[in-house]
């Protein structure tokens, strides 16, 4: 439990956006402060840093632009180590400290555990995983809880409609962590490999942790699959498709949006040339939202910008309008604003939440990409 940063508008930060600050007025007065609980450390630490380089750039953008409402917007950003026990913990913590609203969690498990704490004390919560049951729970909606991502079903229908009509997939294997992104994504895989007709010949789960799939994929060979699907969200994608040109398995690979981080392009090197996965954030068409976003983490990072970043850039701008929009740091004027709100558009897509929707994107937010030489390039749309 690390506190990292209290970000105010850091004139560093401020000296990224060439757009010019003079028309707004400089923020002053007491800062309003938010959270945010990422996973900064342990196993889903390559999703957890870009979401908190894009938290740092995004404040500094809201305070460019006036802050809420004259009044500077802080951050107090924590790491929960990609253990959900600690998520709950920090978010305890930031409640005591009066915080406005929580980002976070970035993996299924943290969503859930700071999820349950937010709705106890009425404070509102995005988060940056596509796990649908965060929100929607099974005693219904999390009213405090709103979702900065295409959720799973929304992903898996574009996944399947690619792999049936572009890839021609007659035999699916699906291989997923033991984790919960895994396990629960593999269910609605599942059911939408019945709503398609692509049947799934093999799946396989591993551990999350784990350096060796070769006893699963000896199995989807055998199976004859001709597709691959990887969900996860950890960096065991990268040594999995190592493996499959290894074993010469001899199959498309398509993963989730999960595998889409600078990381996994290292580890898979050269192997990982061709293989597709799906995305929000467009690299290589951006529009002029996502080219902003885009400039201000090569100018503040040196790095290209990835889905993670893009979820938080995005959760950080939606809670700015809440709070500009509500006048007020209540809990329940908060969700009013985000369940009022007219088609927001971010970097991620377009958001049209309600109160019965606390998702609001479509499968037309989401983009089929492929690694091609050691970069994500969006294919034309499909």
């Amino acid at each position: 439990m690390r506190l990292l940063r209290n970000l105010t508008c850091s004139a560093v930060l401020l000296a990224l956006f060439t757009a010019p600050v003079s028309a707004a007025v400089k923020p002053s007065g007491t800062p309003v402060t938010i959270g945010a609980i990422l996973s900064i450390t342990g196993p889903y630490a390559p999703l957890g840093e870009p979401e908190r380089n894009a938290i740092q750039i995004a404040v500094a953008d809201v305070n460019a632009s006036g802050g809420i409402n004259g009044r500077p917007l802080q951050v107090t950003i924590l790491d929960d180590e990609s253990k959900a026990d600690v998520a709950q913990q920090l978010a305890t913590q930031l409640i005591g400290q009066k915080v406005s609203a929580i980002v976070g969690g970035s993996i299924s498990p943290t969503s859930e555990a700071i999820a349950r704490a937010v709705n106890d004390a009425k404070i509102l919560q995005v988060y940056l995983t596509p796990t649908l049951s965060v929100w929607q729970a099974k005693d219904g909606i999390r009213k405090y809880t709103f979702e900065a991502t295409p959720h799973n079903e929304l992903e898996v229908t574009k996944l399947f409609t690619f792999m049936k009509n572009t890839l021609h997939t007659k035999k699916l294997a699906v291989l997923h962590d033991d984790q919960l992104y895994g396990t629960q994504g593999t269910q609605v895989a599942e059911a939408e490999s019945k709503a398609q007709n692509v049947p799934i010949v093999d799946e396989e789960a591993y551990a999350v942790t784990a350096t060796d799939v070769t006893p699963q994929l000896q199995k989807v060979k055998a199976a004859g699959a001709d597709t691959i699907l990887i969900y996860t969200a950890a960096p065991s994608a990268g040594i999995l498709v190592r493996q499959v040109h290894q074993l010469a398995v001899g199959t498309h690979l398509i993963g989730t949006t999960g595998i889409v981080s600078d990381n996994f392009l290292k580890v898979t090197g050269k192997d990982g040339d061709g293989v597709y996965a799906d995305m929000d954030l467009d690299r290589t068409y951006p529009n002029a939202i996502q080219k902003k976003l885009l400039a201000a983490y090569r100018s503040a990072y040196n790095a290209g910008a990835n889905n993670f970043a893009s979820f938080a850039w995005d959760a950080v701008h939606l809670v700015a309008y809440a709070l500009r929009t509500a006048k007020s740091t209540d809990g329940d004027k908060l969700v009013s604003a985000f369940e009022s709100m007219k088609p927001y558009t971010g970097t991620t897509g377009t958001y049209k939440f309600t109160s019965t929707d606390h998702n609001g994107f479509n499968a037309q937010d989401i983009r089929i990409v492929i690694d091609h030489n050691g970069v994500w390039e969006t294919l034309p749309k499909q």
